[in-house]
C-alpha cells in the first residue's frame, strides 16, 4: 500500500507498507535516496513484520523539506509519523542518514524498541565529501529523457562497483522526473542534499547516545569505496560501541553503497536473528 500521509506540520510524507506482523519495522533511506533504496530489506522483513518505508522529504513524492534543512527535521518527522500511525513499539532501521534521524529518535522516544544502524551514525569526517559529493553530480544536470538519466546513473554506480539491477532501474524511474517536454531532472535538490550531509558534522553523539538504551544492531560496511576507503571507517564508530550498553555489531564486506543496492543475504540473516531474540526475550539482547 502506497500512501501520502500528512504531518501535524501540514507536509506530507510518501508512505509505502507492506505486511501485518504484529510488530512493526520503519525503513528509513540514505542521503540521495527514497524509499525504493530499502526494497532487499522490505521484502525479506515483510513476511514476519509489518514495515513501513517512506520518503524523507525533499527525496522522491514526499513534500519539500524545510529551508535550511537538517537531520534534526527530519527526526521531527519521524517522531510525528510515530504519532500520526500510532505506532506505540516499533523497530528503527536506518541506512547512512537514516542512521543519524534513527539514533536520535531512539533517544527520544519511548516508541521505539529496538535500532538497527545500517552503516550509519558514526562520526563523520571530511574524506567522506570525496565519496559523497560525486554522486551528485546527476542531481545538478538536466536530461534529455528518462533513458539519458538512467544511462549516466549506471556508468556512475559501475565506477563504484555495483551491478546494475531491477531494483536501480526503479529506483532512477522513481527519483526523476520531467521538467517540460524535453527536460527531466532528479527529484532532489543538490542544496538540500548537501545542507543534510553538513548536518552528519553536526551529530552530538555525547548527548544523544547515552539515551539509547534498546537492544541495537550496528553493521558496519567495510568495502571499499571509489576513493579507496570505506564511507565509515571502523573507529567511526568507536563512541557508539563504547557508549551504547546494547550494542551488537555486525562486519560485512559490503561497501557503503552494495549493502542496500544489492541483496546482502547474511545481513538480512542477521537483522532477522536479532529482530526474532529482540521479540522473544530483549532482556537478553
Amino acid at each position: 500500500m502506497e500512501r501520502h500521509i500528512q504531518l501535524t506540520n501540514g507536509k506530507k510524507l510518501r508512505v509505502f507498507e507492506r505486511g501485518e506482523g504484529e510488530h512493526v519495522v520503519i525503513l528509513v533511506h540514505g542521503l540521495t535516496g527514497n524509499h525504493k533504496q530499502m526494497a532487499y530489506y522490505q521484502d525479506s522483513l515483510a513476511s514476519d513484520h509489518r514495515v513501513i518505508s517512506y520518503d524523507l522529504r525533499g527525496r522522491g513524492l514526499s513534500d519539500e523539506t524545510d529551508r535550511p534543512t537538517s537531520i534534526d527535521h527530519h527526526v521531527g518527522d519521524l517522531l510525528d509519523l510515530l504519532m500520526m500511525l500510532n505506532l506505540k513499539e516499533v523497530t528503527l532501521v536506518g541506512y547512512s542518514i537514516g542512521g543519524y534521524i534513527c539514533a536520535k529518535v531512539t533517544a527520544l522516544s519511548s516508541r521505539v524498541r529496538s535500532l538497527i544502524l545500517l552503516d550509519g551514525a558514526g562520526v563523520a569526517d571530511f574524506g567522506q565529501k570525496e565519496l559523497i559529493l560525486p554522486s551528485l553530480q546527476r542531481l545538478e544536470k538536466p536530461y534529455q529523457s528518462k533513458a539519458d538519466y538512467i544511462d549516466f546513473t549506471k556508468r556512475a554506480y559501475e565506477k563504484l562497483n555495483i551491478n546494475w539491477s531491477q531494483q536501480l532501474e526503479e529506483i532512477a524511474q522513481y527519483e526523476t522526473k520531467a521538467i517540460d517536454e524535453k527536460t527531466v531532472r532528479h527529484r532532489s535538490k543538490v542544496e538540500v542534499i548537501e545542507k543534510d550531509f553538513d548536518s552528519f558534522f553536526e551529530f552530538n553523539h555525547e548527548e544523544v547516545l547515552p539515551h539509547i538504551t534498546v537492544p541495537v544492531l550496528l553493521v558496519k560496511a567495510t568495502g571499499y569505496m571509489g576513493a579507496g576507503r570505506p564511507l565509515f571507517f571502523n573507529e567511526s564508530f568507536a563512541e557508539l560501541e563504547k557508549i551504547v550498553p546494547r550494542i551488537n555489531v555486525l562486519m560485512t564486506n559490503a561497501n557503503h553503497f552494495s549493502l542496500v543496492f544489492e541483496r546482502q543475504k547474511d545481513v538480512l540473516n542477521t537483522i532477522n536473528r536479532f529482530l526474532t531474540n529482540v521479540r522473544e526475550d530483549p532482556s537478553e539482547v
